[in-house]
């Protein structure tokens, strides 16, 4: 049997069947949902793939599952991911036990895919999920869709992690059935998340990294692509990135993955701001002003990502810093203190952020822009120039100066900086030379980086009354005076270069 998959998942903090209480079975039944019935059991499911992880490497998911003595095969194939919300193919054969035979699915499911079924003594053993699942079935007059509680754990041969899951999956009718459901949960401190239960698998199974994924130097683009088609394909982006660090944030304790969140909620940000005057319509603009005003309790990511900076032993401090214990000793506890203070855990699990995310969703689903603007099938590169222009133009009049910038004038053009460069990342890939032309400008937005580092760190030295060796300040002033010459010289490279479009 094969199927479409199509759902939406919350990540939760506490016993998940715990939010099935009667405060959403009234705010259910008012807005016009039917439970039509329930069902709980006990699922097992061990997962498969070869050693070389073929499975993995392709993003499919290979598990037997087994409930109440009756086995079943399903192997999963990631179709896309809107947001956060999974569209995949998923096909499922009965079993007679619990070992898994490759041959027994369709032969035209290995033609699609981009490699040859593998045999089955080839297969070995991963890791497994073992939950309690709580299942809601609802109807509406726009669909049927089941409501999934899942409690238990995952497991592999040497490490286990808590499952607490909802899972919202459409049955039949329109997907707005799953928006709807799902923003009864907004405000009950989950997060609405794209990592599935195999990808949480693997991440345990080889150990999670505190690493993070930079964005591209751009987008991926052609010069045939709608002005729609990039507009969805930036904020597909922004949320990916988004979703990718906060599940390692959750994962990790890692505040490494902040600045990251940050930078999708920038990235988000520019795209709903530079393509809203095309693609006119209110549901945008509600939604600029939301990301907006979250964006706003992400700033002070910016002063944790100056002591990270400044605290770093690959950075250009550590070698005359690492001597300074008690200063050492105030960054890291004015890092610890901004964490503490923000709480960015209650942000990402906030009303405010699944809000944004289940939004996201719905407008790239429904694209109600396509109602009233006109033109937005047209070549984005038709109007790409223009903005570019404009960014440029802006940009230029900010930076023209006879003389050297002090480290003030260079810290007031950061945030049209960073619009135009995301400006860049937008469109750039529409041109020929454009890493060239776009290279001074970010090496710009590198040093002012490095700027608020030092004012930061000589606003420590003077007014926290701290032990540090003579000459500390002489030194910083130092560092900021061969700075502002370096991105002096960059600045007049930046401002001489032509135009890449």
């Amino acid at each position: 049997m094969s199927e479409i998959e199509l759902e939406l998942k919350f990540v939760v903090g506490q016993p998940a069947s715990s939010l099935w209480d009667d405060a959403l079975r009234r705010a259910l039944e008012k807005n016009d949902f039917t439970v039509v019935g329930t069902q709980k059991c006990e699922l097992e499911n061990t997962y498969f793939d070869t050693a070389k992880h073929i499975f993995e490497q392709h993003k499919v998911g290979m598990r037997v599952r087994g409930r109440d003595g009756q086995y079943e095969q399903t192997l999963k194939t990631q179709k896309e991911i809107k947001g956060g919300l999974h569209e995949r193919n998923e096909f499922n054969v009965a079993l007679a036990d619990a070992t898994p035979d490759l041959s027994a699915f369709p032969a035209h499911i290995w033609q699609d895919l981009s490699f040859a079924m593998p045999q089955n003594d080839e297969l070995e053993r991963q890791f497994t999920t073992h939950f309690t699942r709580l299942t809601i079935y609802l109807k509406h007059p726009l669909g049927e869709c089941e409501l999934v509680f899942d409690e238990g754990s995952i497991a592999s041969d040497s490490a286990k992690q808590a499952l607490n899951e909802v899972e919202i999956e459409l049955v039949s009718g329109s997907a707005a059935v799953l928006l709807q459901v799902a923003r009864l949960f907004t405000d009950k401190q989950v997060r609405l998340s794209d990592t599935s239960k195999a990808a949480q698998g693997y991440q345990l199974l080889q150990g999670l990294t505190n690493k993070t994924l930079p964005l591209p130097s751009h987008l991926m683009l052609d010069d045939r692509m709608s002005t729609e088609a990039v507009f969805c394909l930036g904020c597909e982006t922004a949320m990916a990135h988004w979703q990718y660090h906060e599940h390692r944030f959750f994962a990790a304790d890692s505040a490494k993955m902040l600045p990251e969140i940050q930078m999708s909620l920038r990235l988000l940000l520019q795209t709903l701001s530079l393509f809203l005057p095309v693609l006119q319509c209110q549901p945008l603009l509600d939604l600029q002003q939301r990301v907006l005003a979250f964006s706003d309790k992400w700033i002070w990511v910016d002063e944790l990502q100056s002591t990270r900076f400044l605290l770093s032993k690959k950075g250009p401090f550590h070698k005359t810093l690492g001597r300074q214990g008690a200063v050492v000793s105030y960054l890291q506890g004015r890092q610890t203190g901004l964490i503490n203070s923000h709480i960015p855990e209650k942000l990402l699990c906030s009303k405010d952020a699944n809000e944004i995310k289940l939004a996201v969703i719905d407008m790239l689903l429904t694209k109600p822009w396509r109602e009233h603007a006109q033109g937005v099938e047209q070549p984005v590169i038709e109007h790409a120039k223009g903005w570019l222009s404009q960014g440029r133009q802006t940009l230029h009049q900010s930076l023209q100066s006879a003389r050297p910038l002090p480290a003030a004038n260079y810290i007031a053009i950061e945030t049209l900086l960073r619009q135009t460069l995301l400006n860049g990342f937008l469109l750039s890939d529409l041109f020929m030379h454009s890493r060239a032309g776009r290279a001074p400008w970010l090496d710009i937005l590198i040093g002012i980086d490095e700027i608020r580092a030092l004012v930061l760190l000589k606003q420590a030295l003077c007014d926290a009354e701290l032990d540090y060796e003579e000459g500390l300040i002489e030194w910083v002033d130092e560092k900021m005076n061969h700075l502002l010459q370096i991105m002096e010289r960059t600045r007049q490279v930046a401002l001489s270069k032509d135009v890449y479009w």
